[in-house]
Parts: structure tokens; sequence; C-alpha cells
């Protein structure tokens, strides 16, 4: 659950809203419908994906059971595949250009993450996620609020 419950923060607040960018180097591609040339530019960025809600279902809701295996497995074969795609499971790309310290960074966040929810009771005033803020600069930085730390005896 833990990493369902990563993925779908990456899904709300990706680390870039920029996309990556790649021409198309095949005659004639169809993907899901969309006709492509040789030639053309595609670009495959994230965060317009993982609001669409012709591919997630309220998409405005935090929802990490999206993301365990019942649900990728009752995708397939659907349009809403597409948010199960490596390039957009990961922010750490994918292939030969993928992040090299990507594991270590997942493993850090995972156990990061866990010691603080066995250590202590975080709660927020925000409760809505239409009330989260974003600012971009290099990157799409979320603006918290202020977060409460309580120790758990």
């Amino acid at each position: 659950y833990l990493h369902a419950l990563i993925r779908e923060t990456h899904r709300l607040t990706p680390v870039g809203a920029i996309g990556l960018t790649k021409t198309v180097d095949v005659d004639h591609l169809e993907v899901h419908g969309h006709k492509m040339e040789k030639g053309d530019v595609v670009s495959l960025e994230s965060y317009s994906q993982g609001m669409n809600s012709d591919l997630v279902e309220n998409p405005e809701e935090f929802r990490p059971e999206r993301w365990l295996r019942d649900a990728v497995e009752a995708r397939k074969g659907s349009p809403s595949e597409i948010i199960d795609h490596p390039f957009l499971a990961s922010p750490f790309s994918q292939g030969a250009r993928k992040c090299p310290g990507s594991r270590v960074a997942t493993n850090e966040i995972k156990v990061l993450l866990s010691q603080l929810v066995l250590d202590w009771k975080i709660s927020s005033p925000i409760t809505e996620l239409e009330n989260v803020r974003y600012q971009q600069h290099g990157t799409l930085e979320v603006k918290l609020p202020g977060l409460q730390f309580e120790t758990r005896l």
C-alpha cells in the first residue's frame, strides 16, 4: 500500500509539469486511435494525464487504491491503461536515461515515510485537494500548509 500511496502522490503532484518529448521515427504510428506520421513530435507529460477524468476516475480525489494490483489489471486493454505506462509511473524516467539513483531514492522515501508515520501523528488544516497551492520554478513545488506533528505514545 505504501508504494500505491507514493504513486498517487506523484500523480497529483508530479516533479515537473514538463513532458518528455520524442520524435516519431516510423511511418503511420497509431496509439489508442491517435494517428502520427514520421517526424511528428509527441510529448508524454504526466500531470494532465493524471488529472484527465476520461482516464482517471475522480482525478481530484486522493485514492492510492487505484494503484493496487487489481485496479491496474482492470485497466488493461482500456484507454485508461496509459496511466500505468512506465514513463508515467515513475518520476525517475525509464530505460537508458533512467536516474541511476532511482532505486536508492525510492527506498529512502519508503523508509522515511514509514518511520514518520510510526513516530508521529501528522495532521493538516487543509482537507481538500483543491485548497493545495503550487508554484512553478524549475520544478513543480507544492506550497505545503503548516503541518502539526504530535509524538505517538
